[in-house]
């Protein structure tokens, strides 16, 4: 459903309560239209003059320089107000979940899981391990899946588990070697 305006507004000088006496109508007439340009430049130089008088100069204008952006009070985040804002996203966002993914959802934020997961994003689980890792897994893997079936031998699928280890252990080696060659150039 619009709405529509039943006078067009480009027309305003139609309406006759729009009229006020700086603006008087006009029917078109040579005369009035000079008078009215004359009404036109009278009302242009008196609005200018009121401008003046109330126009401050550059001078007078004081900048302040305080900040203002410094709180009165200071916002406390404490580790309480965290603990309650993380319980109350996870009762929200639980809302929307199916019946499994709840109960899943509630095993992995128990305290004891998420204090392990912690500890583990810190040690054991390295993005460059895990990467060398698996790549070690994919190309040795290969190289031996081929070896197996071009000379006729039986493939061991434990090889991937123990590639992937290898590869581990030497992804953590190289990040320890590039820490330390990087420490020692900062210093």
């Amino acid at each position: 459903m619009s709405e529509h305006l039943p006078i067009n507004p480009e027309r305003l000088e139609h309406n006759e309560s729009l009229h006020t006496p700086e603006r008087k109508p006009h029917n078109g007439t040579e005369q009035e239209s000079v008078w009215s340009e004359h009404d036109h430049q009278e009302h242009i130089k008196t609005i200018q003059e009121k401008v003046e008088q109330q126009a401050k100069s550059a001078k007078e204008i004081v900048v302040d320089d305080s900040k203002e952006t410094e709180h009165k009070h200071p916002l406390l985040v404490s580790s309480g107000l965290k603990a309650e804002t993380f319980r109350r996203t996870l009762s929200r966002i639980r809302k929307h979940l199916s019946v499994g993914d709840k109960s899943l959802s509630k095993a992995i934020h128990q305290p004891v899981v998420d204090a392990v997961s912690k500890v583990g994003e810190k040690t054991v689980a390295r993005p460059k391990g895990i990467l060398t890792g698996a790549i070690v897994a994919l190309v040795g893997s290969s190289w031996v899946l081929y070896s197996a079936k071009h000379y006729g031998y039986s493939y061991n699928y434990l090889i991937v588990l123990i590639l992937f280890a290898g590869g581990y252990l030497v992804g953590l080696v190289l990040e320890l070697i590039w820490f330390a060659l990087h420490r020692r150039d900062a210093k």
